[in-house]
């Protein structure tokens, strides 16, 4: 058993391990993307319709985004419940 382990170049057994790896990682990649690929194409005609439709750049839609939970919170706050 140890000639066979000092027989093998170790170089060899790292290519062949990171081209295992790496397919093993692609497979997984290719999964997720086909299990996500509607809302992808959901996401990407929306960004497209607003760009085109409205002239609404992605960046612009972004910025909004990011602005989100604070406009949300200020909507909140200013909801007054009835009989307060």
């Amino acid at each position: 058993m140890d000639n066979l382990l000092a027989s093998v170049d170790s170089q060899t057994v790292l290519v062949i391990s990171a081209i295992v790896v790496a397919f093993l990682l692609l497979r997984l990649l290719l999964r997720i993307l086909s299990g996500a690929g509607g809302l992808l194409l959901t996401i990407i005609a929306i960004v497209l319709g607003l760009q085109y439709l409205f002239g609404i750049s992605p960046a612009q839609l972004w910025q909004e985004m990011l602005h989100l939970p604070q406009e949300l919170l200020r909507l909140v706050e200013s909801v007054q419940l009835p009989g307060s």
